[in-house]
């Protein structure tokens, strides 16, 4: 069966209401899940700044001294997400999280090329967040005072109480949700049409058997009903 451009036109105006009401309906069952069953999440985070312990006032070997906290920033990352870093951060917090609970809370990461990194708490809680985030702030210099004492990590932001969830994301959700029924409802919808092999047109009819359709018979039915419809209007 040879299908053009025109005829897909024709199928999705056809059944438009079906595609849109199914769209609809799964980008609003999509808001509920959302809104009312996805556990929502809270992230706080600190900057944390490398900075390096030098005097020299030469512009080139200052523009060394920046290059060298560069190159420091994945270093230290990979030696605050340790073990022990978490288990100081769990003894900073007296013990409320296990070193395991925080290692799945607590995320670095660099920003772009810079001297600058942040470390990310993600909690069910607001407050917790914030709470582990300073926790973070306090340990993480210390710590890296101890491991390397020619540069230091400073507080370049600090942590806050986040006043709405980062996720779930409730607009993103809902439309996805409603181009997925989109796809879903069209595909069902084609899947009918070329799937049925009833000839529905007088022109289908000349297409298929090479021949012109010199009569037709009309629907009866629909005849009476309508002359039914048009008696009771009167």
């Amino acid at each position: 069966m040879e299908i053009s451009l025109k005829d897909v036109f024709a199928i999705i105006k056809k059944h438009c209401i079906f595609i849109l009401v199914t769209a609809s309906v799964l980008a609003l069952c999509s808001f509920f899940v959302t809104k009312f069953f996805i556990p929502k999440e809270y992230t706080s985070q600190v900057k944390l700044y490398v900075e390096t312990n030098t005097e020299d006032t030469n512009s080139y070997n200052a523009l060394n001294s920046v290059n060298y906290a560069k190159s420091l920033v994945p270093t230290y990352i990979q030696m605050l997400q340790t073990n022990n870093f978490f288990e100081d951060v769990s003894s900073e917090l007296d013990e409320k999280y296990s070193s395991n609970e925080l290692y799945k809370k607590i995320t670095f990461k660099s920003i772009e090329d810079t001297e600058v990194f942040t470390a990310v708490v993600v909690d069910k809680s607001p407050t917790e967040a914030k709470l582990i985030a300073d926790a973070v702030s306090v340990v993480a210099p210390r710590v890296i005072a101890e491991i390397n004492d020619k540069s230091n990590l400073k507080i370049v932001d600090s942590a806050y109480v986040p006043s709405s969830p980062s996720s779930p994301d409730t607009t993103k959700n809902v439309i996805l949700a409603f181009f997925a029924g989109l796809i879903i409802s069209l595909v069902i919808v084609f899947v009918r049409e070329f799937t049925d092999i009833k000839i529905k047109y007088n022109d289908e009819m000349t297409d298929v058997l090479g021949v012109p359709v010199l009569a037709a018979v009309p629907d009866f039915k629909n005849i009476v009903s309508e002359k039914k419809k048009s008696h009771k209007r009167r």
